[in-house]
């Protein structure tokens, strides 16, 4: 990190994986939004290739971390109280560049489903599932982090994991058409 450059999110909210810097808030809430997309989705069965499955993925996830960086900034820039110098726009990228990580459990699932039986539906449903079990990880990392053990890290994973579950019902309920 530059000398002079704060960082963008503060240390407490971020963990180390090696060299990557990852926010449990920010991949939790990619990951909600990752699954109501892939839930509201209506071309499952018209899709046939890798690369429009993977569109379907990727284009959220790059659209929403685009999203998050450009208020980040706009947010450092308020708070500044002057433009963002070079470094610190390398910064608010670099911060984003996680996000995408939140893309690669899916396109996992639909490399494998392309080469199984599964048709996109059933793919969906796995991806779907994996999305859960992120949210259940995630959850428990910061239950974890939090000093909880035993059966209270259990709860702690299985409420986060029963979010997750809400929210696909949310958006299968409210679902238009």
């Amino acid at each position: 990190m530059n000398a002079g450059v704060e960082p963008a999110l503060p240390e407490r909210q971020v963990l180390r994986l090696g060299r990557l810097r990852v926010n449990i808030e920010r991949l939790t809430y990619m990951t909600v939004i990752l699954m109501s997309v892939l839930v509201v989705y209506d071309g499952w069965g018209g899709l046939t290739s890798f690369l429009g499955i993977a569109a379907v993925v990727i284009a959220p996830v790059v659209a929403t971390a685009i999203a998050h960086g450009f208020s980040e900034a706009l947010d450092l820039i308020a708070h500044r109280r002057r433009p963002l110098h070079a470094a610190e726009w390398r910064h608010v990228v670099a911060d984003q560049l996680h996000l995408l990580l939140v893309a690669v459990p899916p396109l996992v699932v639909v490399a494998i489903g392309l080469v199984t039986p599964l048709d996109p539906r059933g793919t969906l449903a796995v991806m779907l599932w994996c999305g859960f079990a992120t949210l259940v990880l995630l959850t428990a990392m910061a239950a974890w982090r939090a000093g909880l053990r035993g059966w209270r890290l259990l709860v702690a994973g299985t409420a986060g994991g029963l979010l997750g579950l809400f929210v696909i019902a949310l958006q299968i309920v409210l679902k238009p058409g």
